[in-house]
């Protein structure tokens, strides 16, 4: 099938939805110029993960996370929202939504203004930079509250370990946002999926649910992904040019 077909097909899908889940992947924000961790040149290729983004190795020296984290901040905070988020608010706009579902750490969904129009809840399963905590006493702070640049680490004033609330690796995702993610994958009629590869449980679960509770789902992805099978429409291709397309359609 064509992608001129399946982009007609794909708005009659949405068009005739009324409970919209979006989950986005890496693939989202690599058109706001964050690469793919994990892609060619990305951050895996400088750092490797196990030992600078591993929560055994935080507890031991947290100053390796910090190298690692200083540099992807600076690309974080200058990014800004693509066509793939703006088009997602519109899709808000249009009271189609119960929820967005991200990979991404870099809250370039809320800076669209996705949660701005119908307080639609963003599930951040890997956390957000924005926000850090003490891993001792739990005292949360704001990212601007915190100089990390001028230290070998932050330190709490209990004495505790400051990270981001991201979920490193060894490190289990808080249930209470996976949990209601399943959720709102249990109750959508169309699952649209922009920019992941699906190999990452368990986020690459969620298309599955969605697709077993009667859902419609639509990939919009670059590259093929593990889970093509249980998808009912993939356009592939530039997810920001495909998504601004559909919602012009709209």
């Amino acid at each position: 099938m064509s992608n001129e077909e399946s982009l007609k097909k794909a708005t009659e899908i949405v068009k005739n939805s009324e409970k919209i889940v979006v989950f986005t992947g890496a693939g989202a924000s690599t058109e706001s110029g964050i690469a793919d961790f994990r892609s060619e040149g990305g951050l895996w290729s400088r750092y490797d993960p196990s030992i600078y983004a591993s929560y055994r190795y935080f507890l031991e020296d947290p100053s390796k996370f910090w190298t690692m984290h200083n540099e992807l901040v600076d690309i974080v905070v200058n990014a800004k929202p693509n066509q793939i988020h703006y088009a997602i608010v519109e899709l808000e706009k249009l009271g189609k939504m119960i929820a967005i579902i991200t990979q991404n750490v870099d809250v370039l969904h809320k800076r669209a203004g996705s949660g701005t129009y119908t307080n639609l809840p963003i599930y951040e399963l890997h956390g957000s930079y924005e926000k850090l905590e003490c891993i001792r006493c739990k005292k949360e702070f704001l990212f601007e509250e915190v100089e990390t640049k001028s230290v070998k680490y932050p330190v709490c004033e209990c004495s505790g370990y400051i990270k981001p609330k991201v979920v490193l690796f060894g490190e289990p995702l808080r249930p209470s946002v996976i949990e209601r993610a399943m959720n709102a994958c249990r109750s959508c009629d169309c699952f649209l999926m922009i920019g992941s590869s699906l190999l990452i449980s368990p986020a690459n679960l969620l298309p599955s649910i969605a697709k077993e509770s009667g859902a419609k789902v639509i990939f919009v992805n670059r590259e093929r992904t593990a889970m093509d099978n249980i998808a009912d429409l993939f356009l592939r291709g530039n997810g920001g040019e495909i998504m601004s397309e559909l919602i012009q359609r709209l």
